[in-house]
């Protein structure tokens, strides 16, 4: 079993939203938020983080508001490689389902975008 999840966002509305405080503490995980921090916030990395709350979201067929947003964080290796941190009951979810997750993002200027494969391993 397989299936994707893929999102496309505008930074400019990162941006505006970014003018929330809450926006960020209720979006974003421990770690994530650590990460964004050391990064300045930068509206791009911000964007492509939500992005990918909202591919992972699609690639289970579910839709905002049905997991916590903050228990689905992206985080960066040492070399730059993507991968996503589950905690809660999205942790929980994924472990019963068997479920693993590839990553794959991008932006520019204007956009960010992020790719989400979730498969099955028996």
């Amino acid at each position: 079993m397989f299936s994707v999840g893929i999102d496309l966002i505008e930074i400019d509305r990162i941006k505006h939203a970014m003018k929330h405080k809450a926006f960020l503490e209720k979006t974003f995980g421990e770690a994530e938020y650590l990460e964004l921090k050391e990064r300045k916030f930068a509206p791009q990395s911000i964007a492509v983080n939500f992005c990918a709350k909202e591919a992972f979201l699609k690639s289970l067929g579910k839709g905002l508001g049905s997991l916590k947003l903050s228990e689905i964080e992206l985080l960066r290796r040492k070399n730059g490689q993507p991968y996503l941190k589950l905690s809660g009951k999205t942790l929980e979810f994924a472990e019963k389902e068997k479920l693993h997750f590839s990553v794959s993002a991008t932006h520019t200027q204007k956009y960010a975008s992020v790719v989400i494969l979730a498969y099955r391993c028996k």
